[in-house]
């Protein structure tokens, strides 16, 4: 059983990661489009409807969620199980250069296998709000509490994709 503020804050955690990753596609469709095609995994053909399409399903997604659709918990699995999957072919391609499409510190964001875990995490999460919630009644500190565990999440996500973003420079001094 899954406690209900449990529930609301991997909720409003995945929806807002969701959020701002579409925002982040939609800011710059042709970077995202190319950014797509760089992953060289789907024929030419389906790149520009895909890159259209994707920004939508992760709104629609973080929408569900939000609603607490039947299918939000898995719809959610597999957007982040699949970005990871892309990650980790190209990663086992040696192709570490190109743009993970993640919008780093600087909007540009090279593979890291450690984005590869982030993602998984995040499909974890996604899968967890698919449990039974407990009887238990949320309560207004609850939603409170909720919600600034939601912003603490949220800030931890961006500081994480942030350094990591920052891993090339850092190696470049390094050597």
């Amino acid at each position: 059983m899954l406690d209900p503020m449990i529930d609301l804050v991997l909720r409003g955690t995945l929806a807002i990661v969701l959020v701002l990753a579409a925002l982040h596609k939609l800011r710059d469709r042709a970077t995202f489009q190319g950014q797509l095609a760089g992953y060289d995994l789907l024929p030419e053909a389906l790149i520009h409807p895909a890159s259209r399409a994707i920004p939508l399903i992760e709104i629609a997604v973080a929408l569900f969620l939000l609603a607490r659709s039947e299918h939000a918990a898995l719809s959610g699995v597999l957007i982040f199980v699949g970005y990871g999957a892309a990650m980790t072919v190209n990663l086992a391609r040696g192709r570490r250069e190109i743009d993970c499409g993640c919008g780093g510190a600087d909007g540009r964001q090279q593979l890291h296998p450690a984005l590869v875990i982030r993602n998984l995490l995040l499909a974890i999460g996604a899968a967890a709000i698919s449990w039974p919630l407990d009887a238990r009644v949320p309560g207004w500190a609850d939603y409170l509490i909720a919600g600034f565990a939601v912003l603490v999440l949220v800030a931890l996500y961006t500081g994480f994709n942030n350094a990591v973003a920052q891993v090339p420079a850092t190696t470049r001094l390094k050597a």
